[in-house]
């Protein structure tokens, strides 16, 4: 669960738009929200590569952090709610982060997690599709699993896991569709079997090639002169 709180330390900023940000992120910080509770919203700014280790770690996005404000007593419990990414840079250039009430319920995703190798991989021949791989729970802020566990041991190939099939701790209830489909066992690929149908006929051609040819035709006599 990710009820462990972590501090992130985060400054005011007072302009918006373009210009502004732009100048923020030229001193290496970025700027940042925070909204929800039906209260106003307000500027920060924060550290991208600290928020960067936050994404990195078990409880990623679902982490509880409690933001404090420089040179200010207040505090408040949040999680990233949305990040906004350079397109060609992959760096970091938004953040949003929402209010949480710890006894109120609020919906989060969570990554779901394969276990196991599945019967149709091992001994089929099959390929392990992961179709979703996070899935959306409602709890409270400090119920959220880091994960969901999925295990495949049992599937054969042409069976599939669904959210149903998923076992979540008792108070955390599933909002996706009991019916979508995490996990599909496929056949291989049609261009993967033509390839090990052409590599079975290469090798039997060449076994054809170095099998013994026998006596060899008489040779044709030289031309002489007459």
């Amino acid at each position: 669960m990710s009820s462990q709180k972590v501090t992130l330390e985060v400054e005011t900023r007072s302009g918006t738009g373009t210009g502004p940000n732009r100048r923020l992120r030229a001193t290496g910080r970025v700027p940042a929200n925070v909204y929800g509770l039906n209260l106003d919203s307000y500027a920060i700014s924060v550290d991208p590569r600290r928020v960067e280790e936050l994404l990195r770690s078990g409880s990623g996005r679902n982490t509880i952090l409690t933001l404090a404000m420089k040179g200010a007593g207040d505090s408040r419990d949040v999680m990233i709610r949305e990040i906004q990414r350079d397109p060609f840079t992959d760096g970091l250039r938004h953040v949003d982060f929402m209010r949480l009430d710890a006894k109120r319920k609020m919906q989060a995703k969570i990554p779901v997690n394969i276990v196991g190798i599945s019967e149709g991989t091992k001994n089929e021949g099959g390929v392990l599709d992961f179709i979703n791989r996070e899935v959306t729970v409602l709890c409270l802020p400090t119920a959220i699993p880091e994960h969901v566990d999925a295990d495949v041991t049992e599937l054969h190939v042409g069976q599939h896991l669904e959210v149903k099939d998923l076992k979540l701790p008792d108070d955390v209830e599933m909002v996706d569709d009991p019916s979508m489909v995490l996990v599909v066992i496929a056949q291989p690929k049609a261009e993967e079997t033509a390839a090990a149908e052409d590599e079975e006929g290469v090798e039997a051609a060449e076994g054809a090639d170095a099998a013994p040819a026998g006596d060899a035709a008489p040779a044709a006599a030289e031309d002489g002169d007459s």
